[in-house]
């Protein structure tokens, strides 16, 4: 980890990052933050900037209202989801006022269309940077591991290729 001094005005990186693993730490406060009402709980507002770029496996996303629709869609059919944080690296703020992160974290989501319902756990890493609120956010995960192998037939090619290739 680089520890500099923080910008004047900014917030120490370690409070973003623990803001950022607060929102997804499980389902319900997740599901709240996404919502566009404003409550006493965490928002996605206070965690994302209104231009941020978030990516993962299947999508590329821009601006906070765009975020908020696709984890709407996508924790909406959630039974239940839960973060464990292995590990983070983080690094303070440059010359230029941004700072930087990887969280290395396992979900563990049901959903009933996979699995039979039964609990996925999918390791995976988040890369954010940073000002005063995330204005990035890459997840990187196996996504056959989250959703492939748990598709029926499909399911089963992809656990036979994967032995066959000795992963």
């Amino acid at each position: 980890m680089t520890t500099n001094s923080p910008q004047v005005g900014l917030e120490p990186s370690k409070v973003i990052v623990e803001r950022f693993k607060a929102l997804y730490k499980n389902l319900d406060v997740t599901r709240v933050a996404c919502s566009a009402i404003e409550t006493d709980n965490l928002s996605l507002a206070q965690v994302y900037s209104d231009n941020i770029e978030f990516k993962d496996p299947l999508h590329s996303i821009h601006g906070l209202s765009s975020l908020r629709s696709y984890m709407n869609n996508m924790y909406g059919n959630l039974i239940s989801c839960q973060f464990i944080y292995i590990d983070d690296w983080i690094t303070e703020y440059d010359a230029n006022g941004k700072g930087s992160a990887c969280v290395k974290w396992d979900m563990i989501f049901r959903h009933p269309k996979l699995a039979g319902g039964a609990p996925v756990t999918v390791r995976g890493m988040s890369h954010i940077r940073f000002s005063d609120r995330v204005d990035y956010h890459e997840d990187i995960f196996d996504l056959g591991a989250m959703l492939y192998e748990h598709v029926p037939l499909v399911g089963r090619v992809v656990l036979w290729l994967k032995s066959r290739l000795g992963l």
